[in-house]
């Protein structure tokens, strides 16, 4: 079991905040291209093209996971494994495996660790001033997202795991102003926190007496 899961978005929220820290007190799992500027544990690539990217990026010691659609194209890495099962299945679009993006995948991820706490840090959901809130937006592999990517899928995908897994608290970390979604904020088990109170949160892991 680990106590704490940090799984990280790229949405524009977190540009500013050191995620340095971050593997000091949890276990990482990171989302698409942020091995460009982050060495993650674990990384979730559900996109092919950002799959063969990081392949050709990161070191053996970061776990990729991928769809099982295509993990068998990249065989010869032996640190790209297959993204789990969905804990349920449902009988809407938005419940089908291949309608999963990587932030839910993401999530997925790290259930299997079995954590007492999930740290969602980047998950904006909706546009931030511009309109495509992503912190790699023009850049390579993001070229053709020219418009605010819908995000009830991830609500209904966050939720799903958010009720299956009640013993599990999910806190999510953003802008103080940041409105969470109905569907997350009637569970009792997740919670809002802004950037400043996540930092001190992990200054006070880190100096707890060991």
């Amino acid at each position: 079991m680990t106590k704490f899961v940090s799984i990280v978005g790229n949405g524009e929220s977190r540009m500013g905040f050191d995620m340095t820290p971050l593997k000091l007190f949890s276990t990482v799992v990171g989302c698409n291209a942020i091995f460009r500027d982050y060495v993650c544990e674990y990384l979730v690539c559900a996109d092919k093209h950002m799959c063969q990217e990081a392949v050709n990026t990161v070191g053996k010691g970061t776990t990729i996971y991928t769809r099982d659609k295509w993990v068998n194209q990249f065989a010869m890495w032996p640190n790209v494994i297959k993204i789990p099962h969905l804990p349920y299945k449902g009988d809407q679009r938005k419940d089908e495996p291949f309608h999963w993006g990587t932030g839910p995948y993401a999530g997925v991820v790290a259930l299997t660790f079995k954590p007492k706490a999930i740290f969602m840090l980047g998950f904006d959901l909706y546009p931030v001033g511009k309109k495509v809130n992503n912190i790699y937006r023009d850049t390579k592999g993001y070229e053709y997202i020219k418009r605010p990517v819908d995000p009830s899928y991830w609500v209904h995908q966050f939720h799903k795991l958010m009720e299956l897994f009640p013993n599990v608290r999910w806190i999510v970390v953003n802008q103080e102003k940041w409105k969470m979604p109905e569907e997350w904020s009637q569970h009792k088990n997740v919670y809002q926190e802004t950037y400043e109170g996540m930092a001190k949160f992990i200054n006070k892991q880190l100096t707890k007496p060991k």
